[in-house]
């Protein structure tokens, strides 16, 4: 019955009688109270969960049917059977109530999950946990999932513990105001990940405990606010591995001063609106501003410890009070107003615009700026490296560890007391201003070659002024003779400024840097054109005229060039005389008192020389000095013997060392050899006095080269082989019954060879012809003396001089040091002298000798030269 009939009725029966109308007034009053009452009890559906979680199935609601519009919902009531409710169970489910509750009584839990497409519209208030104690969740998931609550405030943790999570794409969207702890003893959580979105006018943190964790979550706008996100302090907006979204929505909305942003995740600013942050913020994560988007960072808004800001948008830091960021990327523009940007961490390329009045610091990392900027304030570079590829209208300083490099344009003076570095490996810096050294450094790349080698360049079109040092890095070239020079520096004002090389050595008095087989230094002018006051690197010497009078080798070069001489003068074979101290050479052996003859032996040498070489032809006009010492054993023994002769043969091993000082007006250096091996010997004794001998050898090297100059090792223990083999021959003749002459000849082929290798500047070096042929003719003049000891045993001995002269018939060693061919030829004739001796005893079963020698190079007599001594024993048996 409606309040219209019963009114009807009362006036009708007015007239009657007051009383009776008194009477019926309280009866359908009472009725009507009775009504309401069940009315307001129809309205409200409480989530029992009966028979499943499925919401749309009606015996799990109080009211045995699915809620409906309009109709008010409590989820998490006492006596519910099971606390979850889920909508969408069985596919999508569209459905519209009135107010909604989960969570609703202390000590009890409710949860909602809203899955596989479905919509709840509740059309009025929302609330988590309405009272205190009471837990409430609601998990919003899936493509096309949305809870939608267009009027009123949404509370996620009104009095008790509230939960909110938003994940795999769901949304909830609010028409007003988002609130996490609503009251002073709550506590309400938002998690939105996996591509999750929470639309609302603002996202509040309220007076109880609140957090919100993003992880590929999106916050979208629903309007104009500029304290779209307050009330949150410390780590409470915490940006997980998937980081946040701020979706504008085209709005201008921002932050309140407390609500920043932490955690390792990182910001994206999207939807073609403006982000104002005004809280310091110190996630670690990246900051993504897209195209048409704009974050502008204001007061004590910071972004400090994000890796990088990528500003494809709008990054306004014009309002900001010290704005810093670690790297800038992308490809939209940069607001500085009045302020300075700092740049701490950088690893980027930013290809925007910079503009404003203000300026830009570069203090660590790498950052590059490939576009035009347009920002007219200071640029200072304190640490780390900016390379300015495009341009900018801000003169630069650059301090301390700070490089300033780029193959761009700077429309400004530099002044440099760090580092300038033109290209990005070899390219051109412009300085369209002047240059001034403040005791900086200009570094500079190149492929150390010819005039035309590709290099760093500086190009300065106003004046230079100052002291820099110039350091030269060469990549990889070999290295050639230059005529007018490398130009590295090109001034077109006043060029006042002074730049000294800093080298790898001095040469002749200047800083030289090496590059291949050459030496660089820098010279101002060029050979052609003095006074242009460009700055060029140069291999080539100029005497006093300008004219160029030969290459400046570098220091290495002469120890390169030696060093198959050094082998050479371990390689080389001795003569038989030297070797067995002239045993059979008399003729007859002798027996002993039981007619036996010694046939087999072992014998032991040991030799010393001292050379010191002076070549007639030398590429970096070499001399060098070779200490060697040679310790060879071995045996011999009688192959053959008839009436004609006796055919002795003998294996030894042997050990060298040589100890070699180099000198050169480009350089000075040593090397140091070891080398084993073994060696064989065939000698045809005749009883006329004639012989023939010869011999083989093998031996492997091992050699440290080293640079004095330079005061660095050039290569350790390089590998090297040696052989060769050598024919004497000979005839004594006697002269009287002691003396005799004997006339000889040796022909002697050595080769040496060592492994390529590359040294420590970068020079590859290699052996084209390390060969010698060296023929021998000399004459001996000797005395012998025989006698018996008590015990009847022969003992024999002999003094002798010989007379040799020495000629080498190859053209002497060829190395490539990058390409550039040195050469030694040491003097092809020799004379020398000798004087030594021998002691044999106890039928020459024992046995001692010696030879002291030395020679000279006949031409340019003496400068040449070796001494040398040799001596040895053996035993035969």
């Amino acid at each position: 019955m409606s309040r219209n009939m019963l009114g009807g009725a009362i006036n009708k029966m007015a007239a009657t009688s007051l009383t009776l109308r008194g009477l019926l007034i309280g009866a359908l009053g009472a009725a009507l109270v009775a009504l309401s009452a069940g009315a307001a009890s129809a309205q409200v559906a409480l989530w029992t969960g009966a028979s499943s979680s499925d919401w749309t199935n009606g015996s799990n609601w109080s009211t045995g049917t699915a809620p409906v519009a309009g109709q008010t919902v409590n989820i998490g009531g006492a006596g519910a059977t099971r606390p979850d409710t889920v909508l969408g169970i069985g596919g999508p489910s569209v459905v519209s109530i009135g107010a909604i509750n989960v969570g609703q009584v202390a000590g009890v839990s409710g949860a909602l999950t809203i899955q596989n497409g479905s919509r709840l519209t509740s059309t009025s208030i929302a609330r988590l946990a309405i009272v205190a104690g009471s837990s409430g969740t609601v998990t919003v998931t899936g493509s096309g999932s949305q809870w939608n609550i267009p009027a009123g405030t949404f509370y996620v943790g009104f009095q008790g513990t509230g939960t909110l999570n938003i994940e795999n794409g769901g949304q909830v969207t609010t028409g007003s105001n988002t609130i996490l702890g609503g009251g002073a003893a709550s506590s309400g959580t938002l998690n939105i990940g996996s591509g999750g979105t929470l639309q609302t006018l603002s996202l509040r943190g309220g007076p109880g405990a609140s957090q919100a964790n993003f992880d590929d979550g999106i916050l979208r706008a629903s309007a104009a606010n500029a304290t779209f996100i307050n009330g949150f302090s410390g780590t409470e907006l915490n940006l997980l591995s998937g980081g946040l979204t701020i979706d504008t929505a085209g709005f201008a909305v921002g932050t309140d001063a407390t609500s920043g942003f932490s955690g390792v995740g990182g910001l994206t600013v999207t939807g073609g609106g403006v982000f104002s942050l005004l809280a310091s913020s110190i996630y670690t994560g990246e900051t993504q501003i897209d195209f048409g988007s704009s974050l502008t960072l204001s007061g004590a808004g910071a972004i400090a410890n994000s890796s990088r800001v990528v500003a494809d948008g709008i990054f306004n830091v014009s309002a900001a009070t010290t704005p810093t960021i670690q790297s800038l990327a992308g490809s939209g523009s940069v607001l500085l107003g009045a302020q300075t940007l700092t740049i701490t961490n950088a690893n980027d390329t930013f290809g925007g615009v910079i503009g404003g009045t203000g300026g830009l610091t570069v203090s660590g990392g790498n950052q590059a700026l490939s576009g035009v900027n347009t920002y007219t304030g200071a640029t200072a570079v304190s640490g780390g490296r900016l390379a300015v590829n495009g341009s900018i209208t801000s003169p630069v300083t650059t301090s301390g560890t700070g490089i300033l490099g780029g193959i761009g344009t700077i429309f400004g003076d530099v002044t440099n007391a760090g580092v300038v570095a033109p290209g990005n490996s070899i390219g051109t810096l412009t300085i369209a201003g002047n240059y001034t050294g403040s005791g900086g450094v200009l570094e500079i790349e190149t492929i150390l070659g010819g005039d035309a080698s590709p290099s760093d360049r500086l190009v300065v079109t106003g004046n230079t002024a100052g002291t820099t040092d110039v350091t030269v890095t060469n990549l990889g070239g070999g290295g050639a003779q230059t005529v007018e020079g490398i130009k590295i520096i090109d001034v077109g004002g006043i060029s006042a400024g002074n730049f000294s090389l800093l080298g790898d050595y001095v040469f002749e008095g200047d800083q030289a840097v090496v590059g291949g087989a050459y030496a660089y230094r820098l010279y101002q002018g060029g050979v052609s054109t003095p006074a242009d006051g460009d700055w060029y690197l140069r291999s080539t010497e100029l005497d006093a005229a300008g004219v160029a009078i030969g290459p400046i080798y570098a220091p290495g070069v002469p120890v390169y060039e030696a060093y198959a001489g050094v082998l050479q003068s371990l390689n080389q074979f001795g003569t038989l005389r030297q070797r067995t101290g002239g045993w059979m050479l008399d003729g007859d052996r002798s027996e002993d008192q039981d007619g036996n003859t010694a046939a087999t032996g072992i014998q032991t040498r040991i030799g010393g020389v001292r050379s010191h070489f002076e070549p007639e032809s030398s590429t970096t006009g070499t001399d060098y000095e070779v200490s060697s010492w040679t310790l060879q054993a071995g045996v011999d023994g009688m192959l053959r013997e008839s009436e004609a002769g006796a055919l002795i043969g003998g294996i030894n091993f042997h050990m060298n060392t040589a100890s070699a000082d180099i000198s050169s007006r480009f350089g000075k250096g040593d090397i140091d050899t070891t080398g084993y091996g073994f060696d064989g010997t065939l000698t045809w004794y005749g009883k006329s006095g004639f012989y023939i001998d010869t011999q083989a050898a093998v031996t492997w090297y091992d050699s440290d080269l080293k640079s004095s100059t330079l005061q660095t090792s050039l290569a350790d223990g390089n590998d090297g082989l040696g052989y060769g083999f050598s024919v004497e021959a000979g005839q004594k003749i006697a002269l009287t019954s002691q003396w005799s002459l004997t006339p000889q000849a040796q022909l002697a082929y050595s080769s040496v060879r060592f492994d390529s290798f590359t040294d420590a500047f970068g020079a590859d070096v290699s052996l084209d012809d390390g060969d010698s042929l060296t023929g021998r003719l000399g004459i001996s003049a000797d005395f012998d003396s025989d006698w018996k000891d008590a015990s009847g045993k022969t003992s024999h001995s002999t003094v002798y001089g010989i007379a040799n002269l020495y000629y080498d018939f190859l053209d002497g060693s060829e190395v490539d040091v990058s390409g550039t061919s040195v050469v030694s030829e040491n003097q092809a004739l020799w004379g020398g002298l000798g004087l030594g001796g021998s002691l044999s005893w106890a039928d020459e079963r024992y046995a001692a000798h010696g030879e002291a020698f030395a020679s000279t190079s006949l031409k340019d007599f003496g400068d040449s030269n070796t001494i040398g001594a040799k001596i040895g024993f053996s035993v035969k048996w």
